[in-house]
């Protein structure tokens, strides 16, 4: 049961009585409240129309592993788009989260969808966070940015686009229903979905001849040194088609992944991420993020 927050129903309003597509973009610091509001708009939305669901947030990701963004169209059942940025916060990797939310709101709408719904990161602190999601914001063109914000804090990103005719902006407060997680919940949340995500793995063999290699590639002089490394299996658009856990790497010739069954022969790219996974570690240290 979602508890409907100040201003929700009117955006829902606004967006069933639009006669062009539209693409919101719900921007929020950690724990604001968004997906809920996200989840909410989505449902709404979807009752009338092809919705897409584009998920940005790579720590708590809602349709795919920690790691990636996502993309699911509702009414379903759909299978959700997934892209893999290679870490489980924005930064380091701002041109892999940039890239990997521009595709997949062009595939929402190459699948037709009418609205789409943009989860956004919660990185906004600073001016760090003001310049990623302005960047954000620039590149997806949404026609409408719901800020939940205490206060004024997004204020100086908003003046960015209060004057954009083609924008509309939703000041709201955060709904008193927001629950705040700490680090450690946050922590517990990935490796339950990881250990959900490998539970079926297993070894398999994939032949590099021929393949792209991505991200943060190994140095080929120290192999071994991938061993652990989370990578992505890609087909021909980069979208993933199942991430693995490096068991073995021999440059040039042949990936040895732990991961969920897949088919080899549609591999068309490998991209190596930030960190090294041991779904064997105790809860606080399966994850550990490399250079």
């Amino acid at each position: 049961m979602i508890r409907i927050g100040e201003g929700w129903e009117e955006i829902v309003a606004a967006l069933r009585g639009a006669d062009i597509p539209e693409r919101v973009y719900v921007v929020g610091s950690t724990d604001s409240g968004k997906t809920t509001l996200c989840r909410y708009l989505v449902d709404e939305a979807a009752a009338c129309t092809r919705t897409a669901y584009v998920d940005c947030d790579t720590g708590q990701s809602r349709l795919g592993p920690p790691t990636t963004e996502g993309m699911a169209l509702y009414p379903g059942p759909s299978k959700p788009c997934l892209r893999f940025v290679g870490s489980t916060s924005p930064g380091g990797h701002f041109i892999q989260t940039l890239t990997g939310a521009k595709r997949l709101v062009e595939k929402a709408g190459e699948c037709g969808a009418r609205t789409t719904v943009i989860d956004s990161p919660g990185l906004v602190a600073g001016g760090v966070g003001i310049e990623f999601q302005f960047q954000m914001i620039d590149l997806l063109r949404p026609t409408r940015i719901v800020a939940l914000q205490r206060g004024r804090e997004l204020e100086r990103l908003l003046a960015n686009f209060a004057r954009h005719p083609g924008v509309v902006i939703h000041r709201l407060p955060i709904s008193p229903a927001a629950v705040t997680r700490p680090a450690a919940g946050r922590r517990r949340y990935r490796e339950e979905q990881f250990a959900s995500y490998f539970a079926d793995a297993q070894l398999q063999k994939v032949s590099l001849r021929g393949l792209g290699l991505q991200g943060r590639v190994p140095d080929t002089r120290n192999p071994r040194g991938a061993a652990g490394r989370l990578v992505s299996l890609n087909d021909a658009e980069n979208f993933v088609i199942a991430l693995g856990i490096v068991e073995d790497l021999q440059p040039g010739r042949r990936l040895e992944v732990f991961a969920p069954p897949f088919d080899p022969a549609v591999v068309a790219s490998v991209r190596f991420g930030s960190i090294s996974l041991d779904l064997a570690a105790v809860p606080g240290l399966m994850e550990s993020h490399r250079p």
